[in-house]
């Protein structure tokens, strides 16, 4: 049995580091989708695009309460520049990686939360939203109708940040309502 479990643990290995599956959208084509609607389903069509506004939200909720407010527009404004850079043309080298980059770091912040300043952490969201609109801006220009396309996107980019928001600070709120210290005061 251990030899089964082995042979299918590698094969399910290789079948996701396959570049059509571990691509974040590897099936987006111009055919796809057709404007708002295309483009309000893209960003929930992979996990990638998910766990990064989510991990944004989360952070933001820990970043106070002004930050949550301004922040998600801020980000979606960003990224919508970060795909306009690419009707200039400017190109980022390796903007893909340098995406990952920005993400872990803000994975890291999340953990480190106490030790990084506000300004630190505004300019890392920044640079994940800039970063994720440049990497995008290809699928919203594969797009018939780009300008809903990108509304559509901008729009649950916007949702998937705030039930970010809304998870990081129901998480705080059970996180001090069970915590063993409120638990001995009652």
């Amino acid at each position: 049995m251990k030899g089964k479990a082995k042979f299918f643990q590698k094969l399910t290995a290789m079948t996701l580091a396959q570049p059509l599956v571990a691509d974040a959208h590897s099936f987006h084509w111009a055919s796809e989708s057709i404007g708002f609607l295309g483009g309000l389903i893209h960003p929930t069509t992979s996990m990638e695009h998910v766990l990064t506004m989510l991990l944004v939200g989360l952070c933001l909720s820990q970043m106070g309460n002004r930050s949550a407010y301004v922040m998600p527009f801020l980000f979606v404004v960003l990224m919508l520049m970060g795909g306009g850079l690419t009707l200039i043309p400017i190109e980022i080298a390796d903007a893909e990686n340098l995406m990952w980059l920005s993400v872990l770091l803000l994975g890291l912040m999340l953990v480190f939360v106490r030790r990084v300043s506000q300004y630190v952490g505004a300019l890392i969201i920044a640079s994940v939203a800039v970063l994720h609109g440049y990497v995008h801006a290809y699928d919203i220009w594969l797009d018939v109708d780009a300008v809903g396309y990108s509304i559509g996107f901008a729009l649950m980019t916007m949702v998937l940040i705030l039930v970010g928001i809304g998870s990081g600070w129901m998480v705080k709120r059970l996180a001090v309502k069970f915590s063993p210290v409120s638990l001995v005061e009652r």
